[in-house]
């Protein structure tokens, strides 16, 4: 009866080993897809912002024609600058609503998402 244990406790151990294996495969496909999933967006963003920033200089510079009708040139250019300032003194103000919590959400999102929480959705 003592081999038969031996030989039971031996499977065991390598059925452990076998799943323990099994799951390091399953945890580095899933930090590489989120891992995937993050660069990519990062790489979406970084282009939509190369291209989006020409068109902003030039709606900028638009505002500023339209302000040099009916104002001196340099007075023209100061307001949108001063425009431009308020903007982003509004997006530093609202930061946390406007930029912190959504990366936030889509960071946990891909993160933390169960595979339970997946199979509900569809």
């Amino acid at each position: 009866m003592k081999p038969k244990l031996t030989d039971e406790i031996k499977e065991l151990f390598t059925q452990s080993v076998n799943w323990a294996k099994i799951e390091i495969e399953y945890l580095k496909l899933t930090a590489a897809e989120k891992i995937i999933i993050l660069i990519s967006m990062m790489v979406i963003g970084i282009v939509v912002l190369l291209l989006l920033l020409p068109a902003i200089l030039m709606f900028l510079f638009a505002l500023a024609q339209v302000f040099i009708g009916f104002l001196p040139v340099a007075v023209a250019y100061v307001c949108v600058g001063g425009i431009v300032l308020l903007l982003l003194g509004i997006l530093v103000l609202f930061r946390k609503q406007v930029v912190i919590n959504p990366v936030a959400k889509f960071i946990s999102k891909v993160l933390l998402d169960h595979p339970e929480n997946k199979n509900s959705k569809k």
